[in-house]
């Protein structure tokens, strides 16, 4: 019994290379996922354990201002028994100035300059260390956004507002003890202690060490003495613990790519299943008589399911062979391909290569069961018609499962809301809608007789080759509704993840567009840094500034009347620039901020707080004793917050000294936009870490991130959407050997090759279409309901990408007629009298 079905298989195997392509492109997603995810694990650890430390000894602070350990502490560290080497790392303000005149935004300058040293903590990839003043050597990443090679002049930005100009001598990776950012500028170690400080303290302040290093052969004795000799205000780590900590960071960094990226080779299995189940399922139904013979000459039902299921099983090892290769090219392919400094390191675990199989034979019996029980459901007498046809399964049962489970999906939706959307809602209504996505997945074939059908009758007039293809394809809706479900899959992804990022990008600028004027020009701080008060003074010295807002956020809890509190943040104004220079979008209420405070739209809401109430803030003042600062104000206002005006607005005056803020862009309004920002380009020549920038070009930068990862979401699910096409083939492919006696009775009446291949091709255009209308329906659906829980919209409040649903139903069509060109090819070349006798 199984070499008959192994030897059909095999002198079949046409029919079956549309399966395996679904199931080599599944295995390799997910193979492939594993092998990046494992690399960029070892690519991260590879080389950056450092074998020359027995201890790193650092500060406890108890302020802010006493974080780095005193000069003097080296010494005694120096002569501890069994320490051989003592190293202090200095860290400082240090901004490398590019090309453009202004700093990179690669490294964080707040501690981007240090100390060159002989120590295993720089691996030089070009060049040599720095020996004098005059020299420096900059990190691979910082000097390429620079563009700057060895031998090139550098101009590095100070602490103080000083600057230094060395030549490049040589371009090094870091290898960092834990998680410190990798400094960009190392300069020689007399340079380093004469330039390098926090960006505030003035050049002739006297600075110490960020932390030691310490070297010997008993790494526990070594950590012993240190912390004897050290007391309780220094922490002290062992070499092995920090080289632990490190493996660690890279295993998780490793594992939450590998669960970010499995997610996505879910979706390309799911849609893989249903192109499998299809193909299967139309194997079965073309091999009817086959199977009824076998159980007429004693086949018992067992018999034939479990060779059914041998097929798919072997399907399933090809399948899954030429997957894992395929998936292990691609990662390593994708390696190569990832912008990364150094040496890359490739790895292909064992687990990769099982994974793969397990998931490709996995998924190829469970996309068959359902065909293999069917086909142990053929009588024997099924053999004596010529018309047999596998018994179908009522679709009663599965249209009701679909229906309810869409029905709860949406009520789970529905009982959450907006105002009050706490994690466990948001975990709800996101569950509600993947419930509801399956429900449709379940309804899919009755969807296909509600809308295909009345098409064919309201298509009368059109040409017939369009009623047939309409017919064909309502023909057998669980057929139609399998291959428009693979398509379905990954373009609802698509656009519900499209439908996401415009929402977003409609808030952003909605926003921007509403706080900043349209003629103001804005003043960011580069490279994550701050805009400090001269910066503030220099914008106000410019004669063409008539307004200035420098919105600067901190830390304040919120205590009403009623006892009710909230941890949250503030943004101080100056009161005379709300509404000129910046203006937040007020839900109730005024904006003199000289008479009390602005609380934001939730905080209001949560707290019971509404226009004229009482309030306290309480500010952290930072200092020797931390403390906190009550301040009692009336609420003026309510806002809807944004990411330039945060949390509750207060004036500049009400805020106690000692209260750390934080401030990265001022906004500045005059009589022309045009003249006001030539003054402040000249203003700030001399200022590498202020950009000028118009309101369009702050709305590009804070896009952005939003387009780069939208980018890398299409890209993976495409994947989906090219199994899904090659199911589109299979099933047409199959559809014409299924249809062999009618198209030749079709050729016998007149109907000429052309004929044949265009009824063909309409056929696939519109299972492709009908598969793309119902991906974007329900993917804006999704999208909407993906952005209500991530930004407390409402469900239908999202915004529709019509651009890309309009693009992808295009690419529908596009892709109907592609997927059609072989199978109407084969169509159209039947012969007319062998296919009349086909039986």
């Amino acid at each position: 019994m199984l070499r008959a079905m192994l030897r059909d298989l095999r002198a079949h195997l046409g029919r079956v290379a549309m399966t395996l392509a679904a199931i080599v492109l599944g295995v390799a997603f997910v193979v492939a996922t594993w092998v990046v995810s494992d690399s960029a694990a070892a690519t991260v650890s590879s080389g950056s354990y450092r074998t020359d430390l027995a201890a790193v000894v650092e500060s406890r602070p108890k302020t802010t201002t006493d974080r780095e350990i005193p000069v003097e502490v080296v010494a005694r560290l120096a002569a501890l028994p069994g320490v051989t080497r003592a190293e202090g790392v200095r860290e400082g303000y240090a901004a490398l100035i590019g090309t453009s005149g202004k700093i990179g935004t690669t490294s964080f300058a707040e501690t981007a300059g240090t100390d060159w040293d002989d120590s295993q903590r720089f691996a030089l990839t070009s060049g040599r260390g720095p020996q004098r003043t005059g020299e420096i050597a900059l990190e691979a990443q910082a000097a390429a956004e620079a563009g700057l090679t060895v031998g090139d002049p550098a101009r590095v930005l100070l602490g103080g507002d000083r600057s230094d100009t060395a030549t490049v001598v040589g371009v090094f990776t870091y290898r960092a003890t834990g998680w410190e950012f990798d400094p960009a500028v190392a300069f020689d170690a007399d340079t380093a202690t004469r330039l390098l400080r926090d960006r505030d303290l003035p050049p002739t302040a006297v600075t110490g060490f960020a932390r030691i290093e310490l070297s010997g052969a008993d790494e526990r004795a070594v950590v012993a003495a240190a912390t004897a000799a050290l007391g309780a205000g220094f922490r002290v780590e062992s070499g092995s613990d920090l080289r632990e900590k490190q493996a660690e960071n890279a295993r998780s960094d490793g594992d939450v790519i590998r669960k970010a990226l499995l997610a996505f080779a879910a979706v390309a299995l799911l849609a893989g299943v249903f192109v499998i189940a299809n193909t299967f399922t139309m194997l079965v139904t073309q091999r009817t008589r086959q199977f009824a013979l076998l159980r007429a000459v004693g086949a018992r039902r067992a018999q034939v399911r479990r060779a059914v299921l041998t097929e798919a099983v072997v399907l399933g090892l090809v399948g899954s062979t030429l997957g894992v290769a395929m998936g292990v090219g691609l990662g390593l392919l994708a390696m190569r391909l990832l912008p990364v400094v150094g040496e890359v390191a490739y790895v292909v675990s064992p687990w990769a290569v099982l994974l793969g199989y397990a998931v490709g034979v996995i998924v190829t019996i469970v996309a068959a069961y359902g065909s293999a029980r069917r086909a142990a459901r053929v009588s024997p007498m099924a053999a004596l018609r010529t018309d047999a046809t596998v018994p179908r399964r009522s679709l009663v049962l599965r249209t009701v499962v679909g229906l309810l489970a869409i029905g709860a999906g949406a009520a789970m939706v529905a009982v959450t809301s907006p105002e009050d959307l706490t994690e466990p809602k948001r975990i709800l209504a996101m569950a509600g809608a993947v419930l509801a996505w399956f429900g449709v997945l379940l309804t899919a074939p009755i969807l296909v007789s509600a809308v295909l059908a009345p098409l064919t009758r309201l298509l009368r007039k059109p040409r017939p080759v369009t009623r047939i293809a309409l017919r064909n394809a309502v023909r057998d809706p669980r057929r139609t509704a399998a291959t428009s479900s693979a398509l379905m899959i990954g373009l609802s992804l698509v656009c519900a993840f499209s439908t996401v990022g415009q929402t977003l990008s409609t808030e952003t600028t909605a926003q921007i567009s509403s706080a900043v004027p349209e003629n103001a020009v804005v003043l960011r701080a580069a490279a994550f840094g701050t805009l400090d008060d001269t910066a503030g003074a220099a914008a106000r010295a410019v004669p063409e500034v008539t307004a200035l807002a420098a919105p600067r956020s901190g830390g304040v809890e919120v205590v009403a009347a009623n006892g009710r509190s909230s941890d949250t943040e503030f943004t101080s104004l100056d009161p005379a620039a709300v509404g000129s220079a910046i203006r937040p979008r007020i839900t109730s209420g005024g904006s003199d901020l000289r008479r009390g405070v602005m609380l934001a739209q939730r905080v209001g809401t949560e707290l019971g707080v509404k226009t004229g109430d009482q309030v306290r803030l309480r500010f952290p003042v930072e200092g020797d004793s931390p403390a906190t600062v009550e301040v009692p104000v009336t609420v003026v206002g309510l806002h809807e917050g944004s990411d330039l005006l945060r949390g509750q607005l207060v004036d500049d005056a009400l805020v106690p000294s000692g209260v750390y803020r934080y401030g990265d862009s001022m906004y500045a309004v005059g009589a022309d936009a045009s003249v006001l920002r030539g003054a402040l380009e000249r203003a700030f020549a001399s200022r590498p870490d202020v950009l000028v920038q118009d309101r369009e070009q702050l709305l590009d930068d804070l896009l952005e991130p939003y387009q780069l990862v939208l980018g890398l979401v299409y890209v993976l699910l495409g994947a989906a959407v090219v199994i899904a096409v090659f199911g589109v083939v299979n099933t047409l492919a199959l559809s014409v050997l299924e249809r062999t006696r009618e198209l030749g009775v079709f050729r016998a009446l007149g109907a000429s090759r052309a004929l044949v291949r265009q009824t063909v091709r309409r056929e696939s255009v519109v299972i492709s279409l009908y598969g793309g209308v119902l991906g974007i329906g329900v993917g804006v659906l999704l999208g909407g309901v993906m952005q209500y829980v991530i930004l407390a919209n409402p469900v239908f409040g999202m915004s529709v990408p019509w651009l890309t649903a309009g693009v992808a139903l295009l690419g529908m069509g596009l892709v109907g007629v592609l997927a059609a060109l072989w199978p109407a090819r084969r169509a159209a070349r039947a012969d007319i009298l062998a296919a009349i006798a086909t039986e």
